[in-house]
C-alpha cells in the first residue's frame, strides 16, 4: 500500500489479481458500468502534481484490457469497483 485510500479491499484485489493473471473479470463500477476484462499489467503511478506540490499523490494502478474492444483501462483506489467476478466467482 502506498496511497492511504489504497484500502484492505484494494490490497485483496491487488494480491489476487497477482495469483490469477489469466482468466475474464468481470468488473462492476459505482455508476452502473459493467466491462469484461483480462489482466494486462500494473504499475504505480502519481496524480500529474509534482513531488512538493500540495496534493501530490503516488498509487497504484492495475491495467485490464477489454474483452470487446482491447481498449486498456486502469482501476485503481480512485475508482475502485464495488464488484469484481473472477471467471464468475465473486472476487469483491
Amino acid at each position: 500500500m502506498i496511497n492511504p485510500r489504497e484500502t484492505e479491499s484494494f490490497d485483496s484485489f491487488y494480491n489476487f489479481v497477482h495469483k490469477h493473471p489469466d482468466g475474464i473479470y468481470h468488473i462492476i463500477f459505482q455508476n452502473g458500468e459493467e466491462i469484461s476484462a483480462e489482466y494486462d499489467t500494473d504499475y504505480e503511478t502519481d496524480n500529474g502534481l509534482s513531488l512538493d506540490e500540495a496534493g501530490y499523490e503516488e498509487y497504484i494502478a492495475i491495467v485490464f484490457k477489454r474483452t470487446d474492444d482491447n481498449t486498456l483501462f486502469e482501476v485503481s483506489c480512485f475508482n475502485f469497483p464495488i464488484k469484481v467476478l473472477y471467471n464468475m466467482a465473486r472476487v469483491i
